[in-house]
């Protein structure tokens, strides 16, 4: 139940690629699907199962605190600050540049800026508000700045599973995916650290039925004549 595959080839032994040009469902496999995406499922499981998947319940995402700031960008300098900057104010390099309990909202272009209207230079990072501890967050890229690596719970952009603390993995994206486990809009195209164990289920391995011993020829005392 792992994608995007282009043939069989890019599957582990006992699993082939199921080539998909929309939504259609993956036999084996639960959970939303990007839609074109193609993902390797169990080689014994074509034809669809009739048992109808369970759909979990969606979580809401948090409605966005309401701010009054918008982006300003008051100090270009290196190192720290001379005093923290407040909300929608950058750049910041790290969360010890913010006032109070903000977080430094880390950008690589022109990324919107969670509560903070209004438009700045590509790559400057600002001070936000974070909604809740997994509200998608960009902490930096390509491992950079290097005291936010490991990335925490529905941070990014990480690149692999290397890039994650213990318990999360690095969940690739190319579009605007969800992120299980994860709430917030996330940026288009950036892959978040999300938690392990909130994968899609693997399928059960099908059992395999019994073997009926073929008759054993009854025992002639005969010759050919």
């Amino acid at each position: 139940c792992e994608g995007d595959c282009d043939s069989d080839a890019n599957c582990q032994t006992g699993l082939v690629c199921e080539q998909r040009t929309g939504d259609e469902p993956i036999p084996g496999c639960v959970g939303v699907a990007a839609t074109g995406e193609d993902y390797c499922r169990p080689a014994d499981q074509s034809t669809p199962q009739p048992t109808s998947a369970v759909t979990p319940p969606v979580t809401p995402s948090p409605t966005p605190p309401t701010s009054t700031s918008t982006l300003q960008v008051v100090f270009t300098g290196s190192g720290a600050p001379p005093n923290p900057l407040p909300e929608c104010h950058g750049d910041c390099d790290d969360d010890t540049h913010c006032a109070g309990d903000l977080v430094c909202f880390q950008r690589s272009g022109n990324e919107a800026v969670p509560g903070c209207p209004g438009d700045a230079p590509s790559g400057v990072d600002f001070c936000a508000i974070r909604a809740t501890a997994n509200t998608a967050w960009l902490k930096g890229d390509n491992g950079s700045p290097a005291e936010n690596f490991p990335l925490g719970l529905c941070e990014g952009d990480c690149d692999s599973d290397a890039n994650c603390q213990t318990g999360l993995v690095c969940e690739q994206r190319t579009g605007d995916e969800p992120i299980p486990g994860c709430v917030g809009v996330a940026a288009t195209g950036e892959d978040y650290c999300r938690p392990a164990d909130q994968s899609t289920p693997q399928p059960t391995s099908a059992v395999t039925p019994p073997v009926t011993p073929s008759p054993t020829p009854p025992t002639s005392t005969s010759t050919l004549q």
